[in-house]
């Protein structure tokens, strides 16, 4: 950092640090495979004595470049050593398991870039944890860890627990199968089978999980307001047309031989 620069969180400043590292790691290995070396060095521990001045803003430590006048400038005392691969993957914290998981960022504007951030340092770094959290009856206790009001985060939640439609894809069926349709999304089912509707008539629902559903439309259910309801209070609606794909329908010729509509 140069003096006059501004102030960047800590932790931009020890990846830095630790990406010249690993630079510098991969130019000695480099070196040894190439020249064929029996014996080179390795560095196993750096110290390192940063004089800077620390700033606190919306729960994240800042620092930025003490000059010769700031006498009252803090040190950093940052030594560091070498960890194997097993070990960085044995303690690292795993953002998100299911690849399907949102981060908490995803709750969105119902709470601040700084409740947010807290949450993080109790472990909740996924919507997923917080609704279990939740359904465990602790997320009055996360609240108070964190400052935060029990309702603000139930209606953070709420909001994150909402259905939202995706994609409304066709998917062909065979002459002993009928046509259907595949939704994809979030929050599309809570353990039983969401209530489909288009244009106020009931859509049959083949397969439902909470990120696609598999429905066998009626011919005139290919377009228009397609509604999913997967609980009294949580619903969406999407208008798609999807018309072209219809099946055909029999029709009956005034001759009495059939056909297709």
């Amino acid at each position: 950092m140069t003096p006059g620069a501004a102030a960047i969180p800590l932790e931009h400043f020890i990846q830095a640090v630790q990406s010249q590292l690993d630079n510098a790691q991969s130019a000695m290995g480099m070196k040894a495979r190439n020249l064929n070396l029996p014996l080179t060095f390795a560095i196993k521990d750096i110290s390192l004595d940063l004089r800077a001045q620390v700033e606190f803003s919306s729960g994240e430590i800042r620092i930025r470049p003490a000059t010769a006048a700031d006498v009252q400038a803090s040190t950093f005392h940052l030594v560091f050593t070498t960890i194997t691969r097993p070990a960085i993957e044995e303690n690292a914290v795993a953002l998100a398991e299911d690849p399907h998981d949102r981060p908490i960022d995803d709750l969105g504007d119902e709470l601040s870039d700084e409740e947010r951030r807290k949450l993080e340092w109790v472990g909740v770094r996924t919507v997923r944890k917080l609704e279990e959290m939740s359904e465990q009856g602790n997320d009055r206790a996360v609240g108070r860890m964190v400052s935060l009001p029990v309702d603000r985060l139930r209606k953070a939640l709420e909001r994150a627990s909402e259905p939202q439609v995706d994609h409304v894809l066709p998917v062909a069926g065979d002459a002993s199968e009928p046509s259907l349709l595949r939704v994809r999304g979030r929050n599309l089912s809570r353990g039983s089978a969401p209530r489909v509707t288009m244009a106020g008539e009931p859509v049959s629902v083949v397969k439902a999980t909470k990120d696609e559903l598999l429905l066998a439309p009626a011919a005139n259910q290919w377009a228009g307001e397609l509604s999913i309801e997967a609980t009294p209070t949580a619903s969406t609606a999407l208008a798609f047309d999807l018309s072209r794909f219809a099946p055909a329908v029999a029709v009956v010729q005034p001759n009495g031989h059939g056909g297709t509509a």
